[in-house]
C-alpha cells in the first residue's frame, strides 16, 4: 500500500520522538514539535512565542549564545550540548544539531534535540511552517 507523504509529511515531525525547535533570529521560538512535553513538561503551545534562552540552563548560557551566534552566520552545530530547565524545576541534558534556514521573507534555526542519553536518535530539518 502507497504511503500518501502529501499528507504524512505535515504531521511527521509530529510523530518524532525527539523534540524539534524553530527558533527565530531574536531567539523566540516559532514553532516546536509535541516531543517536547514529555523532554521538558511543557506543551507546545506554552512554548510557542517565547523566548528560548528563557528555558536554558544559567550556567550554560553563553556556550549556548555562542552556538547561536555560530548557527545563524551559517556555520551548523552538530551534537552540542547544553541543559535545560524543565516545567516542574528539573534539569535535562539535551543534544542539539542545529542549522540556519533562511528563505524569503526571513530566517530561523532549526534545533532538533533529543535527551543526552538518546543521543543516537534520527533527526531531522523542517523549514518554518507557513
Amino acid at each position: 500500500m502507497p504511503v500518501d507523504l502529501q499528507a504524512l509529511y505535515p504531521k511527521l515531525v509530529h510523530l518524532m520522538l525527539d523534540t524539534v525547535f524553530v527558533v527565530d533570529r531574536d531567539n523566540q521560538i516559532v514553532f516546536v514539535s509535541d516531543a517536547c512535553e514529555v523532554l521538558l513538561g511543557y506543551r507546545a503551545d506554552e512554548l510557542m512565542g517565547t523566548m528560548i534562552t528563557n528555558y536554558m540552563h544559567p550556567d550554560d548560557l553563553a556556550a549556548s549564545l555562542a552556538s547561536i551566534t555560530r548557527v545563524m552566520k551559517g556555520q551548523s552545530h552538530i551534537d552540542f550540548g547544553n541543559r535545560y530547565i524543565r516545567k516542574d524545576g528539573g534539569i535535562v541534558h539535551i543534544l542539539w544539531s542545529a542549522c540556519w534556514y533562511a528563505e524569503e521573507g526571513g530566517a530561523d534555526r532549526c534545533r532538533p534535540g533529543c535527551d543526552g542519553p538518546q543521543a543516537g536518535r534520527g533527526r531531522i530539518a523542517l523549514p518554518r511552517p507557513s
